[in-house]
């Protein structure tokens, strides 16, 4: 009788085996299934905040977000780009929907046994796995084709990464207990061939949607698409009378040269500079860029009653300072790219990270002879009739305020045809 006692103790904490699946001791899992929980919330979490600076760069072209960093680590340029929604809708939008539906199948798994739970454990990690691919293939259009770091992308693929493995691991651990294997050939192919099948459904709706190209378009292209825009252009006068360059980038022989009137403390100057980096970048041999300086603030602008931009005259003086030290176009984007550290000591931090003596960029900043290349930029403007950044000179033609992305592309197909 004492053995018997003994046994049926034994067998008291002993989980009943559920249409034929061995028991999972809960100890095994539970860990697992924390842990995807709050990386998932995690993943929602990032996803609310992209989704906020999609929403503010659509709503307002002068919006620079946190992660606004450089011309490089920026992820207004990659959540802003033609690539920063599908079909019309955000990918952190998208992201949520699988957030959402990887909560909802967890969420089920705890309810189910056996088939119904190798089921839904099996949706948990293929949805895991689509995930990851995608995180992948995003990650590659921002290294290789918009040429930008996101920093909130990356927290998320990460978190992809992570959630793909907790989600592998759960359901070896779900699978085994039946005595199944997660990789089995009808499995692998597909799950690989619906994963590949959906990258490439993707890839085909970006590559449609992605912007024109000035090299494939002709002016009569350019009146169908967009008459109004066409007409509107095309009747700009054209002024011959720019100030000399001073600071350019691109070929001397480029047929199309945007004279750029500007203020580093703007932002709608701020979005005009990604597209005009993107436009450089892309049009090396067909787009030069010329940079004059017309700050919004009466310090060093006699044009302009108020100090609308107080640290802009700083800003433009310390681009001067470092265009001394031949580091001109890379300070200018480090000045735009964080907007939000224009004082004394954040242009000075930034000249350090351009290897500029210190020393040497102190005594430049407070040398009167400085602010000699402010001051002929802004006489200029007075004679050219600027009254508000940016003011561009495409060709000559004097357009005030920055123009839509693919603005860009008509106008230097029409300019470099003419």
């Amino acid at each position: 009788m004492a053995h018997k006692g003994a046994t049926q103790q034994r067998n008291s904490g002993r989980r009943p085996i559920e249409s034929g699946v061995a028991a999972v001791r809960p100890s095994r899992t539970e860990g697992l299934t924390r842990a995807l929980w709050v990386v998932l919330a995690l993943s929602v979490a990032v996803a609310v905040v992209q989704l906020y600076i999609h929403g503010r760069l659509r709503a307002s072209t002068g919006y620079t977000s946190f992660c606004n960093v450089s011309a490089t680590v920026n992820c207004d340029a990659v959540m802003g780009s033609a690539y920063g929604a599908l079909l019309g809708v955000p990918i952190a939008g998208l992201g949520l929907l699988s957030y959402g539906l990887l909560g909802a199948l967890l969420f089920w798994r705890a309810r189910t046994v056996g088939r119904e739970r190798t089921t839904t454990v099996l949706g948990i990690l293929g949805l895991a796995l689509w995930n990851l691919c995608f995180a992948g293939y995003m990650a590659g259009l921002s290294l290789f084709v918009i040429h930008a770091l996101c920093l909130l992308c990356s927290g998320t693929y990460l978190l992809v990464a992570v959630t793909a493995l907790l989600a592998w691991r759960l359901a070896r651990i779900d699978l085994a207990a039946s005595g199944q294997s997660v990789v089995t050939r009808r499995r692998t192919l597909a799950t690989g061939g619906a994963i590949a099948a959906g990258i490439a459904a993707v890839a085909v709706v970006q590559l449609e949607s992605r912007p024109i190209s000035a090299e494939n378009l002709t002016a009569a292209d350019v009146r169908s698409r967009d008459p109004e825009f066409y007409e509107w252009y095309t009747k700009l006068p054209v002024r011959n009378d720019l100030p000399p360059v001073v600071h350019e980038k691109g070929s001397a022989s480029a047929p199309v040269t945007i004279v750029e009137f500007s203020d580093f403390e703007c932002p709608a100057c701020a979005m005009a500079f990604r597209d005009l980096h993107d436009v450089a970048d892309r049009y090396p041999n067909l787009v030069r860029i010329v940079y004059h300086h017309f700050p919004l603030d009466s310090d060093c602008n006699p044009n302009v009653a108020t100090r609308m931009h107080p640290d802009a005259c700083g800003a433009a003086i310390a681009a001067e300072c470092a265009a001394r030290a031949g580091k001109f176009w890379d300070y200018h984007d480090l000045l735009f790219g964080g907007q939000g550290q224009l004082g004394r000591d954040g242009l000075i931090a930034k000249a350090a990270t351009l290897g500029i003596p210190r020393e040497v960029f102190v005594a430049c900043l407070d040398d009167p002879a400085s602010r000699a290349a402010i001051a002929d930029d802004t006489a200029a403007g007075k004679r050219l009739g600027i009254k508000s950044t940016p003011t561009l000179f495409i060709n000559g033609r004097a357009v005030e305020g920055a123009l839509d992305r693919n603005h860009y592309e008509y106008v230097i197909a029409l300019e470099r045809r003419s």
